[in-house]
Parts: C-alpha cells; structure tokens; sequence
C-alpha cells in the first residue's frame, strides 16, 4: 500500500478485473482514506457533498437515549412512551417497569417473533464503544429477509417435575434459571424475573458463527417474545438497548452495537455513533429499482467455516491503539461515502470497489482472515466481482462478493462451488408474528 498511484487497489482495470473503467482510487477520498494524503472535501461525521448537486445529504436522525425509571402502576401494564435515548452501560436499563402478565400474574400468551441477520458493508468496528466514544464511528449495513424465531408459551408446569423448557440446538428441562446453561437465555430470564412456567423453541434460517450477527438477532427476537408474552410493548430502541445490555455488559462478550441495532431497527442504514454514546440510524432513500439493483450484484458464499466472535476478537494480534484507531476511522469515512455512492446513480460495481478498500483496510487491524479465505476471495475477484469482504469479526463465515450478475456463475466456480446465498435487502426489523391466547 506503499504506492503513490494505487490504480490496482480498488478494483482498477487490470488482468484481475474484467470490468475496467475508472477505479475509484482515483478519487480523492478514496485516496485520502487509503493512502493517506489529504482531501479537502472530507468532512467528518457526515456525508460528503453529492458531485451532481454539491448539495449535503441530509438523514432523519433518530437518536437512542435513556430515560429514568418510570414508575409502573401496581395493578396494570403500562407501555413504555420510548423516548430518544442515549445508552449509558454503565445505568441499570428499566426493563421491570411493569407487571408481569395480567393482576392475576398469569401468562397465557403464546408468542412467536422474529429478527433478521444482517449484512455489513462498510465501517464495521468503528461500532466498539472503546473507539466511538473517542473518536465517534459509522457503519453501513442492511438486514437480510433470513431471520432468527423465538416461540414463547405457557408451560404447565404442575403436570412435570420441571418448571422451565427449552429447545434450541439442545433441549433443556430445569427447574431455576440458574440451571439452565444457555448463557444468553439465562441472563435474559434473570434480568425479566421470569422463573417459571415457560416455554421456549429457538429456530433460525443459517447457521450461527457465520459473521451475520445471528445471535444478536435471537436476543432481539428472544426480548421481544418474552415482552409481549408478558403483556408489555417495546419498541426497536428498548430492544436494541436491552440486546446491548444483555450480550455487551451482563455476559461481557466483546463486540459492537451494529448487529443489535440492525436486528431491532431492520432496514438499509446508516448507523453513526456519537462520543456522548448516543446512536442515530438513518434509513437510506433508495428506489426500488436501486435496492433491486444492489441485491441482484450480492452473492454470499458459505466458507464453512464456523467461529465465536469474541473468540476472533480476543485472538487477534494487538495493534497499537493509535493505528487501530487510525484504520477504524478511515473505514468509518467509507461508511459515509458508500451512503453517497448508493444514494446516486453511479454503477454498483463501484460500490463493490469501496467494499474491496474496506476489507484492505481492515486486516490491517488484526487476524481477521485466513489464506484459505483470501485464496477464495482473490478467486472471486478474478472470476469478475469488483470487491467484497469476510463479514462479521472474521476468520470464517459468509464470504460477501459484488458482481454484474453475469459474473456469478463464474465466481461460484471460483470458491470451488460452495453454497451461496441470494440477498433481498431492507428487511422488517424485530416484529411479532404471531399471538394467542
């Protein structure tokens, strides 16, 4: 990356890109984020000017803060007004704000809901508190309609000699929540106060450790079915801030905030994270004919490769702080202009170049690939894509390719056929799709 030209960087034309044209290395934002020379229309922390309109874009800011504990009504439930909020970890979250179930303290509500996984195009770790609330961050990504499903329902507990039901990969009847040894699920039933009488099925569309943030989306999914099996409303904030309680600060596993968001809010964003801990998701305005467009150039391969997150991420060779930051800021910037370039009307195959600087970018921050998977990925690339990258912390996972439709035949070819995925972006956020008493 030494190189003052970087024409072969980004997707250029050369014998390992079929498409050519123009690269966008050759734009001088690229250039400043990549090979660090100075840009003069770089602004942090929003998006740049349009080159047609030189007109700023402007987003509908939703910000997440927290409010103080309300005070709940013995004898009723009461729904949570959702104020904006900013998340404060270190503040206990009001989750036990109402009742549990009717006066009577019954639960007779089956419950099925569901969240989606997430795809993550650009800025990802710029979402670690540990950087935003130094530097402030970015991140560019979508929900995918493959979801995760919680079912929720009564359990007659008199007629068993357990209390509590669980199936997900395994089963588990239990009598405490103490006992149970799903991590997740324990916390979660502990933090609610729910001790008895419960039933829980987990379902989901792909597998977990794959780098789409499926457990998050079943801990969205998880809060949401077992709010509304016990009478109460919440909304996409509570349960993105309640996930982010769960899985960051009561497990203590490591991560950002972007899959929890995703999970809750659905939708193709822009998620920009404040130093005041505050975070603003901001839906992006595209036709259906540019969103159809964008799905038809994805193609998600499978490496089969299974790993834990917060494993990757402890494994991972320190980097000194100041160049980590250095690289988590850059990619925080091509999270906003990956915003401009699918906002406009250029071709998506230069989105795919930005995602290509993006994953360069990227290992230079830690252990996140393995030569197998950059054999794969520089075998896409040669069968046609103009750029992609590992999502999630990496290591393994869903390998994410940008080419013309024409090239995906070819580049199945290329990873040795392995499964692939086709995308439709933009899908719903947590929602209940079931319920009956």
């Amino acid at each position: 990356m030494g190189r003052e030209d970087g024409a072969d960087v980004a997707g250029a034309a050369s014998d390992e890109n079929p498409h050519g044209g123009v690269s966008i290395a050759r734009d001088p934002l690229v250039r400043s984020l990549f090979f660090g020379t100075p840009c003069a229309k770089f602004t942090p922390n929003r998006c740049r000017l349009t080159p047609a309109t030189d007109v700023p874009i402007r987003w509908p800011m939703a910000v997440t803060t927290l409010p103080a504990r309300p005070k709940a009504a013995a004898s009723r439930v009461a729904l949570d007004p959702s104020p904006s909020r900013a998340v404060q970890p270190n503040r206990p979250i009001p989750w036990r704000d109402t009742i549990v179930g009717d006066a009577s303290g019954q639960r007779d509500t089956m419950v099925i809901s569901r969240a989606p996984v997430r795809v993550s195009f650009l800025g990802g770790g710029s979402d670690f508190p540990e950087h935003f609330r130094q530097h402030g961050g970015a991140v560019l990504a979508t929900a995918i309609h493959r979801y995760a499903y919680v079912t929720v329902q009564p359990f007659l507990q008199e007629y068993f000699d357990h209390r509590i039901r669980l199936a997900y990969r395994r089963s588990e009847a239990v009598n405490s929540t103490a006992e149970i040894q799903h991590p997740a699920i324990r916390a979660t039933l502990e933090k609610l106060g729910l001790a008895s009488g419960l039933e829980m099925h987990v379902m989901a569309d792909l597998p977990a450790r794959t780098g789409l943030g499926l457990s998050s989306s079943f801990v969205v999914a998880m809060l949401q079915a077992l709010h509304a099996h016990c009478g109460r409303f919440r909304s996409t904030r509570d349960l993105a801030d309640e996930a982010i309680e769960v899985e960051r600060h009561v497990l203590g596993e490591a991560g950002g905030w972007q899959d929890q968001i995703i999970a809750a809010h659905g939708g193709l964003s822009l998620i920009t994270f404040d130093r005041s801990g505050s975070y603003h998701v901001a839906p992006l305005p595209l036709s259906p004919e540019r969103m159809r467009a964008l799905e038809e150039h994805l193609l998600l391969v499978y490496t089969g490769i299974e790993r834990d997150s917060a494993t990757v991420l402890s494994q991972s060779a320190p980097t000194p702080p100041a160049e980590r930051a250095r690289v988590l800021a850059r990619l925080g910037q091509l999270a906003e202009l990956g915003v401009d370039y699918l906002v406009s009307d250029r071709p998506i195959s230069r989105f795919g170049e930005l995602l290509h600087a993006g994953w360069e970018l990227k290992k230079q921050s830690g252990a996140v690939s393995l030569p197998q998977i950059d054999g794969w990925y520089e075998a896409g690339r040669r069968a046609g894509a103009t750029g992609g990258k590992l999502l999630g912390a990496g290591q393994g996972g869903f390998l994410l390719f940008i080419a013309e439709p024409r090239f995906h035949p070819a580049i199945r070819r290329a990873v040795g056929g392995r499964p692939t995925v086709r995308v439709r972006l933009g899908a719903p956020g947590a929602q209940i799709i079931f319920s009956q008493r």
